[in-house]
Protein backbone atom coordinates (compact mmCIF):
# COMPACT_ATOMS: atom_id res chain seq x y z
CA UNK A 1 0.00 0.00 0.00
CA UNK A 2 1.22 3.56 -0.72
CA UNK A 3 0.63 5.48 2.49
CA UNK A 4 1.03 9.22 3.06
CA UNK A 5 1.32 10.66 6.56
CA UNK A 6 0.51 14.38 6.92
CA UNK A 7 2.43 15.61 9.94
CA UNK A 8 1.91 18.61 12.14
CA UNK A 9 4.64 21.26 11.91
CA UNK A 10 5.35 22.04 15.56
CA UNK A 11 8.64 20.17 15.03
CA UNK A 12 10.50 18.24 12.37
CA UNK A 13 9.57 14.59 12.09
CA UNK A 14 12.30 12.57 13.84
CA UNK A 15 12.78 9.86 16.41
CA UNK A 16 13.52 12.41 19.14
CA UNK A 17 11.21 15.21 18.00
CA UNK A 18 10.18 17.77 20.60
CA UNK A 19 6.60 17.22 19.46
CA UNK A 20 5.07 13.88 20.41
CA UNK A 21 3.02 13.79 17.17
CA UNK A 22 6.10 14.15 14.99
CA UNK A 23 7.99 11.40 16.83
CA UNK A 24 4.91 9.16 16.68
CA UNK A 25 4.72 9.59 12.91
CA UNK A 26 8.41 8.63 12.69
CA UNK A 27 7.59 5.38 14.52
CA UNK A 28 4.55 4.65 12.36
CA UNK A 29 6.53 5.09 9.17
CA UNK A 30 9.29 2.80 10.35
CA UNK A 31 6.79 0.06 11.19
CA UNK A 32 4.84 0.45 7.93
CA UNK A 33 8.09 0.12 5.99
CA UNK A 34 9.00 -2.97 7.99
CA UNK A 35 5.67 -4.47 6.95
CA UNK A 36 6.40 -3.82 3.28
CA UNK A 37 4.45 -0.63 2.57
CA UNK A 38 5.60 2.50 0.73
CA UNK A 39 5.47 5.52 3.01
CA UNK A 40 5.76 9.28 2.55
CA UNK A 41 5.51 12.07 5.09
CA UNK A 42 4.57 15.69 4.41
CA UNK A 43 6.16 18.02 6.93
CA UNK A 44 8.83 20.58 7.74
CA UNK A 45 12.20 20.63 5.97
CA UNK A 46 14.82 18.73 7.91
CA UNK A 47 12.41 15.95 8.86
CA UNK A 48 13.82 12.43 9.05
CA UNK A 49 11.82 9.31 8.31
CA UNK A 50 12.12 5.74 7.07
CA UNK A 51 10.63 6.63 3.71
CA UNK A 52 10.13 9.65 1.49
CA UNK A 53 10.03 13.13 3.05
CA UNK A 54 8.19 15.88 1.19
CA UNK A 55 9.16 19.25 2.69
CA UNK A 56 6.33 21.71 2.25
CA UNK A 57 7.82 24.52 4.37
CA UNK A 58 11.44 25.43 5.21
CA UNK A 59 10.98 24.63 8.89
CA UNK A 60 8.55 24.32 11.81
CA UNK A 61 6.45 27.29 12.93
CA UNK A 62 8.45 30.49 12.49
CA UNK A 63 11.82 28.78 11.89
CA UNK A 64 14.14 29.12 8.88
CA UNK A 65 11.84 31.62 7.14
CA UNK A 66 8.82 29.38 7.62
CA UNK A 67 5.47 31.07 8.26
CA UNK A 68 5.08 32.60 11.72
CA UNK A 69 1.37 31.79 11.93
CA UNK A 70 1.18 28.13 13.00
CA UNK A 71 -2.29 27.69 11.55
CA UNK A 72 -1.09 28.85 8.13
CA UNK A 73 1.76 26.35 8.42
CA UNK A 74 -0.66 23.49 9.04
CA UNK A 75 -3.04 24.57 6.29
CA UNK A 76 -0.23 24.94 3.75
CA UNK A 77 1.13 21.48 4.56
CA UNK A 78 -2.33 19.93 4.25
CA UNK A 79 -3.05 21.57 0.91
CA UNK A 80 0.32 20.59 -0.54
CA UNK A 81 -0.28 16.99 0.52
CA UNK A 82 -3.78 16.78 -0.94
CA UNK A 83 -2.50 18.33 -4.18
CA UNK A 84 -0.27 15.25 -4.53
CA UNK A 85 -2.88 12.74 -3.32
CA UNK A 86 -3.01 10.88 -6.63
CA UNK A 87 0.36 9.28 -5.81
CA UNK A 88 -1.04 7.29 -2.89
CA UNK A 89 -3.62 4.72 -1.86
CA UNK A 90 -4.52 6.46 1.41
CA UNK A 91 -3.61 9.66 3.24
CA UNK A 92 -3.55 10.03 7.04
CA UNK A 93 -3.76 13.56 8.39
CA UNK A 94 -2.64 14.32 11.94
CA UNK A 95 -3.34 18.05 11.55
CA UNK A 96 -6.28 18.28 13.93
CA UNK A 97 -9.43 17.91 11.77
CA UNK A 98 -8.56 20.68 9.39
CA UNK A 99 -8.30 18.24 6.52
CA UNK A 100 -12.00 17.33 6.61
CA UNK A 101 -13.03 20.03 4.10
CA UNK A 102 -10.31 18.71 1.77
CA UNK A 103 -11.70 15.17 1.62
CA UNK A 104 -13.73 16.09 -1.44
CA UNK A 105 -10.58 17.31 -3.23
CA UNK A 106 -8.43 14.29 -2.43
CA UNK A 107 -8.05 11.60 -5.08
CA UNK A 108 -7.75 8.92 -2.38
CA UNK A 109 -9.44 8.18 0.96
CA UNK A 110 -8.30 10.23 3.97
CA UNK A 111 -8.04 9.28 7.65
CA UNK A 112 -8.01 12.04 10.27
CA UNK A 113 -6.59 11.85 13.81
CA UNK A 114 -6.48 14.58 16.43
CA UNK A 115 -3.90 14.35 19.19
CA UNK A 116 -5.54 16.78 21.61
CA UNK A 117 -8.86 17.00 23.44
CA UNK A 118 -11.37 18.23 20.84
CA UNK A 119 -13.15 21.52 21.42
CA UNK A 120 -16.76 22.20 20.36
CA UNK A 121 -15.61 23.69 17.05
CA UNK A 122 -13.87 20.44 16.15
CA UNK A 123 -17.07 18.54 16.91
CA UNK A 124 -19.09 20.95 14.79
CA UNK A 125 -16.60 20.56 11.96
CA UNK A 126 -16.93 16.78 12.07
CA UNK A 127 -20.72 17.16 12.12
CA UNK A 128 -20.46 19.10 8.84
CA UNK A 129 -18.64 16.12 7.31
CA UNK A 130 -20.35 13.13 8.94
CA UNK A 131 -18.91 10.59 6.49
CA UNK A 132 -15.30 11.50 7.29
CA UNK A 133 -13.07 8.77 8.71
CA UNK A 134 -11.91 10.02 12.11
CA UNK A 135 -9.99 7.83 14.55
CA UNK A 136 -9.47 8.42 18.28
CA UNK A 137 -6.42 7.74 20.44
CA UNK A 138 -8.45 6.83 23.57
CA UNK A 139 -12.09 6.28 24.43
CA UNK A 140 -12.01 9.44 26.52
CA UNK A 141 -10.90 11.70 23.67
CA UNK A 142 -14.31 12.13 22.01
CA UNK A 143 -16.46 11.14 25.00
CA UNK A 144 -17.83 14.67 25.42
CA UNK A 145 -19.53 14.29 22.02
CA UNK A 146 -21.31 10.91 22.10
CA UNK A 147 -23.12 11.61 18.83
CA UNK A 148 -19.73 11.39 17.08
CA UNK A 149 -18.36 7.87 16.88
CA UNK A 150 -14.74 7.38 15.75
CA UNK A 151 -14.03 4.75 13.12
CA UNK A 152 -11.60 3.15 15.58
CA UNK A 153 -9.90 3.81 18.91
CA UNK A 154 -6.17 3.28 18.41
CA UNK A 155 -3.94 4.07 21.40
CA UNK A 156 -0.43 5.29 20.70
CA UNK A 157 2.41 2.82 20.51
CA UNK A 158 5.83 3.19 22.12
CA UNK A 159 9.07 1.54 20.99
CA UNK A 160 9.82 -0.73 23.95
CA UNK A 161 13.39 -1.29 22.75
CA UNK A 162 14.20 2.32 23.64
CA UNK A 163 13.33 1.79 27.32
CA UNK A 164 15.16 -0.55 29.69
CA UNK A 165 13.63 -2.31 32.68
CA UNK A 166 15.19 -1.12 35.95
CA UNK A 167 14.19 -3.38 38.83
CA UNK A 168 16.25 -1.38 41.37
CA UNK A 169 15.60 2.38 40.98
CA UNK A 170 17.50 5.26 42.52
CA UNK A 171 16.16 7.40 45.34
CA UNK A 172 14.07 10.01 43.53
CA UNK A 173 10.77 10.56 41.77
CA UNK A 174 10.44 12.27 38.41
CA UNK A 175 8.37 14.89 36.61
CA UNK A 176 8.84 14.92 32.83
CA UNK A 177 6.96 17.14 30.42
CA UNK A 178 6.22 20.68 29.37
CA UNK A 179 6.07 23.36 32.02
CA UNK A 180 2.57 24.79 31.89
CA UNK A 181 -0.25 25.10 34.43
CA UNK A 182 -2.28 22.21 33.05
CA UNK A 183 0.61 19.76 33.41
CA UNK A 184 0.85 20.47 37.14
CA UNK A 185 4.61 20.97 37.68
CA UNK A 186 4.02 23.06 40.82
CA UNK A 187 1.67 20.38 42.14
CA UNK A 188 4.39 17.80 41.49
CA UNK A 189 6.77 19.75 43.70
CA UNK A 190 4.20 20.06 46.48
CA UNK A 191 3.33 16.35 46.33
CA UNK A 192 6.96 15.21 46.33
CA UNK A 193 7.77 17.39 49.31
CA UNK A 194 4.72 16.14 51.18
CA UNK A 195 5.79 12.56 50.44
CA UNK A 196 9.32 13.32 51.63
CA UNK A 197 11.03 12.29 48.38
CA UNK A 198 13.52 14.02 46.09
CA UNK A 199 12.11 15.23 42.80
CA UNK A 200 13.98 15.52 39.50
CA UNK A 201 12.24 17.61 36.83
CA UNK A 202 12.87 17.51 33.08
CA UNK A 203 11.37 19.53 30.25
CA UNK A 204 12.04 22.50 27.98
CA UNK A 205 12.70 25.81 29.74
CA UNK A 206 9.97 28.36 29.01
CA UNK A 207 8.50 31.56 30.53
CA UNK A 208 6.12 29.65 32.85
CA UNK A 209 9.03 27.60 34.16
CA UNK A 210 11.11 30.71 34.84
CA UNK A 211 8.27 32.61 36.50
CA UNK A 212 6.42 29.94 38.49
CA UNK A 213 8.50 26.74 38.75
CA UNK A 214 12.11 27.88 39.04
CA UNK A 215 11.55 29.79 42.32
CA UNK A 216 10.43 26.50 43.92
CA UNK A 217 13.57 24.61 42.89
CA UNK A 218 16.23 24.49 45.61
CA UNK A 219 18.73 22.17 43.91
CA UNK A 220 18.44 19.66 46.76
CA UNK A 221 14.92 18.33 47.33
CA UNK A 222 13.93 19.53 43.84
CA UNK A 223 16.34 19.64 40.87
CA UNK A 224 15.90 20.74 37.25
CA UNK A 225 17.73 18.79 34.54
CA UNK A 226 16.60 20.62 31.40
CA UNK A 227 15.18 18.85 28.35
CA UNK A 228 16.22 15.20 28.05
CA UNK A 229 15.85 12.76 25.17
CA UNK A 230 17.07 9.39 23.93
CA UNK A 231 19.31 7.48 26.32
CA UNK A 232 19.12 10.24 28.94
CA UNK A 233 15.33 10.02 28.94
CA UNK A 234 15.48 6.26 29.40
CA UNK A 235 18.00 6.61 32.24
CA UNK A 236 15.98 9.28 34.07
CA UNK A 237 12.66 7.43 33.81
CA UNK A 238 14.19 4.07 34.71
CA UNK A 239 16.01 5.43 37.73
CA UNK A 240 12.88 6.98 39.22
CA UNK A 241 10.96 5.30 42.03
CA UNK A 242 7.83 6.79 40.45
CA UNK A 243 6.73 9.17 37.71
CA UNK A 244 4.45 12.00 38.84
CA UNK A 245 1.66 12.93 36.44
CA UNK A 246 -0.32 15.61 38.31
CA UNK A 247 -2.27 17.02 35.35
CA UNK A 248 -4.85 19.70 36.08
CA UNK A 249 -7.00 19.24 32.98
CA UNK A 250 -7.96 16.17 30.95
CA UNK A 251 -5.39 14.85 28.48
CA UNK A 252 -6.33 12.57 25.55
CA UNK A 253 -3.33 10.32 26.19
CA UNK A 254 -0.02 10.45 28.09
CA UNK A 255 2.97 8.99 26.26
CA UNK A 256 5.34 9.59 29.16
CA UNK A 257 3.18 7.32 31.33
CA UNK A 258 3.79 4.38 28.99
CA UNK A 259 7.47 5.23 28.60
CA UNK A 260 7.92 5.20 32.37
CA UNK A 261 6.07 1.90 32.73
CA UNK A 262 8.30 0.30 30.08
CA UNK A 263 11.19 1.11 32.43
CA UNK A 264 9.27 -0.60 35.24
CA UNK A 265 8.52 2.76 36.86
CA UNK A 266 5.07 3.13 38.44
CA UNK A 267 2.99 6.25 37.91
CA UNK A 268 1.17 8.39 40.47
CA UNK A 269 -1.37 10.54 38.64
CA UNK A 270 -4.46 12.65 38.88
CA UNK A 271 -7.49 10.70 37.66
CA UNK A 272 -8.38 12.90 34.70
CA UNK A 273 -8.86 12.38 30.96
CA UNK A 274 -7.38 9.17 29.61
CA UNK A 275 -5.50 8.28 32.80
CA UNK A 276 -7.94 5.47 33.78
CA UNK A 277 -7.29 3.86 30.36
CA UNK A 278 -3.52 3.89 30.92
CA UNK A 279 -3.13 3.04 34.60
CA UNK A 280 -4.16 -0.34 36.00
CA UNK A 281 -4.75 0.51 39.65
CA UNK A 282 -2.44 -1.39 41.96
CA UNK A 283 -0.61 -3.00 39.03
CA UNK A 284 1.38 -0.24 37.34
CA UNK A 285 0.40 2.80 39.37
CA UNK A 286 -2.27 4.68 41.26
CA UNK A 287 -4.54 7.58 40.30
CA UNK A 288 -6.34 9.93 42.67
CA UNK A 289 -9.11 12.51 42.57
CA UNK A 290 -7.50 15.24 44.69
CA UNK A 291 -4.06 16.76 45.17
CA UNK A 292 -4.21 15.86 48.87
CA UNK A 293 -4.24 12.17 47.94
CA UNK A 294 -1.25 12.35 45.59
CA UNK A 295 1.55 12.04 48.20
CA UNK A 296 -0.02 8.82 49.49
CA UNK A 297 -0.29 7.45 45.96
CA UNK A 298 3.39 8.20 45.39
CA UNK A 299 4.48 6.25 48.46
CA UNK A 300 2.12 3.34 47.72
CA UNK A 301 3.49 3.01 44.20
CA UNK A 302 6.99 2.20 45.50
CA UNK A 303 5.84 -1.29 46.49
CA UNK A 304 4.65 -2.33 43.01
CA UNK A 305 6.45 -5.07 41.06
CA UNK A 306 8.51 -3.29 38.41
CA UNK A 307 8.81 -6.33 36.12
CA UNK A 308 5.05 -6.73 36.15
CA UNK A 309 4.65 -3.01 35.38
CA UNK A 310 6.59 -3.38 32.13
CA UNK A 311 4.71 -6.55 31.19
CA UNK A 312 1.39 -4.75 31.65
CA UNK A 313 2.08 -2.31 28.80
CA UNK A 314 4.65 -4.00 26.53
CA UNK A 315 2.18 -5.48 24.02
CA UNK A 316 -0.86 -3.33 24.80
CA UNK A 317 1.00 -0.17 23.73
CA UNK A 318 3.40 -1.63 21.17
CA UNK A 319 4.22 0.05 17.86
CA UNK A 320 3.38 -3.19 16.02
CA UNK A 321 -0.12 -3.27 17.52
CA UNK A 322 -0.70 0.41 16.65
CA UNK A 323 0.47 -0.09 13.06
CA UNK A 324 -1.73 -3.17 12.57
CA UNK A 325 -4.79 -1.26 13.77
CA UNK A 326 -4.15 1.70 11.47
CA UNK A 327 -3.52 -0.60 8.52
CA UNK A 328 -6.87 -2.25 9.26
CA UNK A 329 -8.56 1.15 9.09
CA UNK A 330 -6.78 2.01 5.83
CA UNK A 331 -7.76 -1.29 4.19
CA UNK A 332 -11.36 -1.02 5.37
CA UNK A 333 -11.64 2.55 4.12
CA UNK A 334 -10.19 1.65 0.72
CA UNK A 335 -12.57 -1.28 0.30
CA UNK A 336 -15.61 0.89 1.10
CA UNK A 337 -14.46 3.92 -0.87
CA UNK A 338 -15.49 5.11 -4.29
CA UNK A 339 -11.74 5.41 -4.97
CA UNK A 340 -11.21 1.62 -4.73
Amino acid sequence: MRIAQISTLAARVSQDAHGSVESLIWLMMREFRRLGHEVTVFGAAGSEADGEVVSTLPGPYGENDSLDDWQLCEWTNLCEAVKRSGRFDVMHSHAYLWGLPLDAFSQVPMVHTMHIIPEPDSARLWTLYPNACVTAITRHQWSAFPHLQPAAVIPHGVDASQFSLRTSPDDYVCYMGRFEPGKGPCQAISAARAAGVRLLMAGPNNPYFREKVAPLIDGKSVEYLGFVKGADRNKLLGGAKALLYPIQYPEPFGLVIIEAMLCGTPVAAMRLGAVPELIEEGCNGFSVDSADELPGAIVKSFSLDRSRIRQSVEEKFSVARMARQYLGVYESLRSQSAFA
